[in-house]
């Protein structure tokens, strides 16, 4: 049984598959034919080298697309059996090459030996090398969920702490603790009794202070600087 947040989030990403489907009908398909026909008739030499390294790009993004009709009919029956699997396991986050020659990588979960496609903002919940569970729609194969499962924390050399990490708060340190532990926004919002949206401000906040860019780094960090002993007596 599907809980109402995971049937919005199943929703959703049924939804942007038809964005994809209107965008490979409308504007890559057509110039892709375009490209086809011009690539064949035009002139030759090096323009005619471009058209055809151009009809190989677009065939590219054409073919990637070309999965939203099939993943947005899977996520209907997946609506429709209103359930979901589970698997749980470390974190491995991978690197996929893209189709053609203007797709970029996507970086992808493999999870308990199962393999997921990894949307930004599933990517900046998880930690690589952490325990998880993912619950996920069966058939279009959707993150629906994420669940920090306890893990021990990996002992790391201390070095000196540098001065702008010397004005962390309590809560600077507190949020830092948590964030290094693995925990999801959601997680982070029930154990401080805040919203996920102010946990996300509080986030990027912190990013900054310590000059990182993504949750991923605040685990290394911490343990590299000793930030997980305790918190200051800053407020």
């Amino acid at each position: 049984m599907l809980s109402d947040d995971e049937l919005r989030e199943l929703r959703a990403w049924r939804s942007r598959q038809v964005f994809f489907m209107f965008a490979l009908i409308v504007f890559v398909l057509p110039l892709f034919a375009v490209l086809v026909l011009a690539a064949v008739r035009g002139a030759d030499g090096d323009s005619r080298q471009v058209l055809w390294l151009s009809v190989l790009a677009f065939g590219g993004v054409a073919a990637f697309l070309a999965r939203a009709p099939w993943r947005w009919w899977q996520a209907g029956l997946d609506l429709a059996d209103n359930s979901a699997q589970e698997v749980g396991g470390f974190a491995d986050i991978r690197m996929r090459g893209g189709f053609g020659l203007i797709s970029l990588p996507r970086e992808t979960l493999h999870l308990g030996g199962e393999r997921f496609a990894l949307l930004p903002f599933w990517r900046e919940q998880l930690t690589p090398g952490l325990a998880y569970t993912i619950r996920y729609a069966p058939r279009s194969r959707a993150i629906l969920s994420v669940s920090y499962r306890a893990n021990a924390m990996a002992d790391a050399p201390v070095e000196p702490l540098p001065d702008y990490l010397r004005d962390l708060t309590a809560r600077d340190r507190q949020l830092i603790g948590l964030l290094a532990e693995g925990l999801t926004d959601k997680d982070i919002a029930r154990e401080l009794n805040l919203s996920p949206t102010t946990v996300r401000t509080y986030n990027s906040d912190l990013y900054l202070k310590l000059g990182i860019k993504r949750r991923g780094q605040v685990r290394p960090l911490a343990l590299r600087f000793g930030l997980l002993d305790g918190p200051t007596d800053k407020a």
